[in-house]
């Protein structure tokens, strides 16, 4: 009987894909969970669980809650579309760092305050 004839070599060769199959696929899920917060914001209104795709990036909103990983978009661009999903936000912050009282107004749609600004640079 040849070596690669062997039952029990095949049985560990099929335990061995196995196991590294599944090492593969737990590691690539636990990273793609572990991405971390770029986007967060806090809504005006509750809302239930939900899962937002914005420009190709997944946010998550709980309660009055939402975060968000990275994405290629501009941080405007973000706020909007995720203002435009579910309603008016209080807040809304990039790493840590809240956009100030004029963007998120332009994030909620209030349009007087662009108006506003292009009056003053004349």
């Amino acid at each position: 009987m040849l070596i690669s004839q062997n039952p029990l070599r095949n049985i560990l060769m099929l335990f061995v894909a196995v196991l590294t199959t599944t090492l593969i696929f737990t590691a690539s899920a636990a990273n793609a969970r572990s991405k971390p917060v770029a986007y967060t914001a806090e809504l005006q209104q509750p809302v239930e669980s939900t899962r937002h795709i914005i420009k190709g990036t997944v946010i998550y909103c709980a309660g009055t809650e939402c975060k968000g990983a990275k994405s290629g978009s501009s941080i405007k661009t973000v706020c909007a579309k995720l203002s435009r999903k579910v309603g008016p936000l209080a807040s809304f912050s990039y790493k840590g760092e809240a956009v100030d009282a004029e963007a998120l107004a332009r994030c909620n749609g209030d349009k007087a305050g662009s108006k506003q600004r292009i009056a003053n640079r004349k």
